[in-house]
């Protein structure tokens, strides 16, 4: 899931998490072993299929990229040393870094990186959208690899540091293999004998060609949802950094850990069968927009996360070259305007909606119930359905559940619009689309990065807002919190791996 945020929103008081005791441990800097906590479970190593959004920390631990993404979100030198677009922006030249082994011993050249881009793109999974705008990719020699695309993609390079652009080993495209322990390139090697369900080992590859970045010889991920959990291990020094809500956070400072703070998420509900193939109701756009009329933002921002959230009804990040403050003026609370639409649109009986309960790892028991009652108020009976935790993320990419509640990390703001606005997007699961929209998307593509292209995302951003295909509630910061002795470096948007370093005591 990218950006897929799985950080638990449970609203806890700061009472609550003082009465958890302790002050901040030194940990992490004193031993050789980084240890993180993740609310993502590992589900494969295969990149097709890998969340390098929630799931960054593993795929960024195992692979190395073509790309990397920089402190500031832009792209920089990875296993390509250099990179650069034709004058019509539809193909790109990347010159490959010489002397990159991968862990079976085979060597990283121009003929590897075409072989394992050719696999991505002919696969099927999440992730492989990424690459829908490719026509070609050539090895015109040792070092150079050549990409050529069908039309402009304003996403292109940020992908090339995400799933798109990781490496493994020709021969280790098997995908049965493959999801079981990669073939690696990147800093470290996976571990499987130390491994288990919820705790994942790397050791040091002392083949990487940058070892220096990464100042750890071993690094472990800990899956821990539990806020309550999560912060009781950073106080023994269980572990050494996490993710924490920011709701929290006067606590966490006050218990003597260190903040770093980035661009995060936005929450709500996807509103997936805007054709009204399984659910009729929400092929009707007035009911799409009673359901944002019926949503207490205020009620999320100011009671149940106080100070750790904003009031958002747009997918894109606050303050990004997408947003528009003017689009959270659009559904201010109104349910007796909603009732009107519903009524009008012939639902004024309501119906069932059926949603994957995620409170366990998005949301919170609390806010399942407000949103229960929320909709109910015009309505519409909302069932939580239990869903096998590795099962999660398929029901929802694959149309089982037409609308669920969902956190979807923000990026830059093609990237966010691959996610989950394309028809082939991971988080557009019916495949919508619409002549009017296709017109915005072809227009922002066409246009080089600045100003002009900026206007062109507002303008998708307001379609989609006036069109309801989503209901967001609020946008939240990502903020990490770290023991003495390790440091987490700041980042624009996420947090990547190689943040994670050594401080003084």
């Amino acid at each position: 899931m990218k950006l897929v945020s799985l950080l638990s929103v449970t609203a806890l008081s700061a009472a609550a998490l003082a009465a958890c005791g302790g002050t901040a441990q030194e940990s992490g800097a004193s031993k050789d072993t980084l240890t993180l906590a993740t609310p993502t479970p590992l589900a494969t190593f295969d990149p097709t299929q890998m969340d390098c959004g929630s799931g960054r920390l593993y795929c960024q631990a195992a692979y190395d990229t073509l790309l990397h993404p920089g402190a500031d979100g832009s792209p920089e030198p990875g296993m390509a040393t250099s990179f650069a677009y034709d004058d019509t922006r539809t193909q790109l030249t990347l010159e490959l870094r010489e002397g990159i082994t991968f862990s079976d011993g085979a060597t990283f050249d121009a003929a590897a990186a075409k072989t394992v881009m050719d696999w991505f793109r002919k696969t099927d999974g999440p992730r492989t959208a990424m690459a829908d705008s490719i026509a070609s990719v050539t090895a015109p020699s040792a070092n150079q690899l050549v990409i050529k695309l069908k039309e402009q993609d304003p996403a292109l390079l940020v992908n090339l540091t995400d799933n798109l652009g990781i490496m493994t080993s020709p021969a280790a495209l098997k995908p049965d293999e493959l999801k079981k322990a990669p073939v690696t390139s990147g800093p470290y090697v996976y571990n499987a004998g130390k491994s288990q369900t919820g705790s994942t080992v790397f050791d040091r590859n002392d083949a990487y060609w940058d070892k220096k970045a990464f100042p750890f010889d071993h690094v472990k991920l800990v899956q821990l949802a539990d806020p309550n959990t999560l912060l009781n291990a950073l106080k023994v020094g269980q572990i050494d950094a996490a993710g924490v809500l920011s709701q929290q956070l006067k606590a966490v400072k006050e218990a003597g850990f260190t903040i770093r703070e980035s661009a995060g998420a936005w929450y709500g509900l996807i509103l997936a069968d805007r054709a009204g193939d399984v659910l009729p109701a929400l092929g009707d756009l007035r009911v799409r927009q009673a359901i944002n009329l019926a949503v207490d933002r205020k009620l999320f921002t100011e009671e149940l996360l106080p100070g750790g959230s904003t009031l958002s009804t747009q997918i894109f990040a606050p303050g990004g070259a997408a947003y528009d403050d003017e689009l959270n003026k659009q559904y201010e609370r109104d349910v007796a305007k909603a009732k009107d639409l519903m009524d009008a649109a012939g639902y004024s009986g309501g119906f069932k909606a059926e949603m994957p309960d995620l409170s366990q790892f998005v949301g919170s028991p609390a806010l399942n119930t407000a949103i229960t009652q929320q909709l109910g108020a015009i309505g519409i009976d909302v069932v939580w359905k239990k869903v096998p935790v590795l099962e999660l993320l398929t029901s929802m990419q694959d149309g089982k559940f037409p609308m669920f509640f969902m956190s979807l990390g923000t990026k830059a703001p093609w990237q966010d619009i691959q996610l989950s606005v394309l028809p082939k997007a991971t988080f557009n699961p019916y495949g919508s689309e619409d002549p009017a929209l296709d017109r915005l998307l072809s227009a922002a593509k066409k246009e080089a990065p600045g100003a002009a292209q900026d206007a062109d995302f507002r303008a998708i951003n307001t379609w989609l807002v006036q069109n309801a295909w989503f209901a967001p509630m609020f946008a939240s910061s990502a903020n990490w919190a770290s023991v003495d002795g390790v440091t987490v470096e700041p980042q624009v948007q996420g947090i990547d791996l190689v943040r994670f370093q050594r401080s003084e005591k």
